[in-house]
């Protein structure tokens, strides 16, 4: 071997060393990125942000975990870990779903700003929580739901789980006190003549209704339009296993 092909050699194992950031370990990165989250939301959210909170360089993280997408994968595997009630035999299938969905609520609660990244990032089915979906599935089995039915009514868990939280706990705008005064005027203005049912149930869902507020979940939780939606969904499922009976 040449001086020069040495060279170019030793150059081609440099490069394909691992940075250096002694006891950094790909779990710490995804907690770190979880707090990164909850501190900056989604919308900030950058690799080279977390590097600076790690005191790293952004091709460390990318080295242990690797793209941003496959981060947020991680991060949804991290928060979803625990939440199954557990199976012991002690709750009836409905209240296992209303527990499950409590669970889900609160832990969403504790991190807004990750709602939008479980509810509509499909990024996180890569580390598919399948504890979770067994858990689910077994559930629904257990109750009687046959095999035709099962992915149905699993899908309707999913979307009842994520969806009304998502939507409750949406991202708040960046002017904040700008956005909520406009948000009052335009409903103090609502003409009575032209939307009278609005107009006569607005002193009672002003900011404790979607579409009619200005604070989301965090300031003020929608407690019992979630245990209308949880009694409903789980009503429907009676029914529809009530028909599969049939």
């Amino acid at each position: 071997m040449t001086v020069h092909a040495a060279r170019i050699a030793r150059t081609k194992v440099r490069r394909r060393a691992p940075p250096v950031a002694v006891g950094l370990t790909r779990e710490a990165i995804v907690a770190a990125a979880l707090e990164e989250l909850d501190d900056s939301g989604l919308d900030v959210f950058s690799l080279r942000g977390l590097a600076r909170r790690l005191g790293v360089k952004p091709n460390t993280i990318t080295w242990h975990v690797g793209s941003r997408d496959v981060l947020f994968a991680e991060v949804v595997a991290l928060l979803l870990r625990e939440l199954a009630p557990p199976r012991d035999g002690t709750l009836a299938w409905q209240d296992w779903l209303r527990a499950l969905f409590a669970r889900y609520r609160a832990l969403i609660r504790r991190h807004p700003n990750a709602a939008a990244l479980v509810g509509a990032g499909i990024v996180s089915n890569a580390r598919a929580d399948c504890a979770l979906v067994e858990a689910i599935l077994a559930t629904l089995a257990e109750a009687g739901f046959p095999d035709a039915l099962i992915g149905d009514a699993y899908c309707a868990v999913q979307a009842a789980m994520i969806g009304f939280t998502t939507q409750e706990f949406a991202r708040m705008p960046d002017d904040l006190p700008g956005w909520r005064e406009a948000t009052r005027a335009h409903l103090a203005a609502v003409d009575a003549a032209r939307y009278p049912t609005l107009a006569r149930h607005l002193p009672r869902l002003a900011n404790r209704a979607f579409i009619l507020r200005w604070q989301n979940g965090v300031e003020a939780p929608l407690d019992s339009g979630f245990a209308m939606f949880t009694d409903c969904v789980i009503a429907g499922l009676e029914a529809k296993l009530a028909a599969a009976r049939t």
